[in-house]
């Protein structure tokens, strides 16, 4: 079976770390031909989605929020575990930065008691090629000037990512 991703986007936050790897979230907006995903009439939603750079959380890659990046790689889901207090911790808090409190009714069990099964999909890299660096404050309406592709070799450390600055159509490879 194939199991190919080639997704271009944009970083929206700020990636982390857990265990040794990697993890960032890009959108992507789909292409003309492709069954639009309204915002509102005018504008068009993004598909948001989390990619993982295994064994990459040495800090010799650096990825920041603003890039525009091409990512090659494949789709892997994963389950876990989560309780009700975990996920009300990591949700948006309310308005005028109230936090989020759950009461359980009916029960003596507490929110860090129960438990729900969770499912997660996200795209696993083996190749990022920057598109377009983060700008700090600006907002460019066309792409710069385009260089040649740059293939930064594989090592033989053992995570297999190799450090870089990364520069417009610079690519990694794992």
């Amino acid at each position: 079976m194939i199991n190919e991703v080639i997704l271009e986007g944009i970083v929206v936050r700020d990636p982390w770390k857990y265990m040794d790897d990697l993890f960032f979230r890009l959108v992507s907006y789909r292409d003309a031909d492709q069954p639009a995903k309204k915002l509102d009439p005018e504008r068009d939603a993004g598909d948001y989605v989390n990619v993982r750079l295994n064994g990459a959380a040495n800090g010799l890659i650096r990825i920041q929020r603003g890039m525009k990046l091409r990512v090659h790689g494949f789709l892997q889901s994963r389950d876990y575990r989560e309780s009700l207090e975990e996920f009300t911790n990591k949700a948006r808090k309310g308005p005028a930065g109230e936090t989020l409190s759950v009461m359980v009714q009916g029960s003596e069990l507490r929110p860090g008691q129960i438990q729900i099964e969770r499912n997660l999909v996200e795209v696993v890299a083996r190749r990022l090629v920057v598109l377009e660096p983060s700008s700090s404050n600006e907002r460019r309406t066309k792409p710069g000037p385009r260089s040649n592709p740059v293939r930064i070799p594989e090592t033989n450390n053992e995570t297999g990512w190799q450090a870089a600055s990364l520069e417009p159509e610079e690519q990694i490879t794992v």
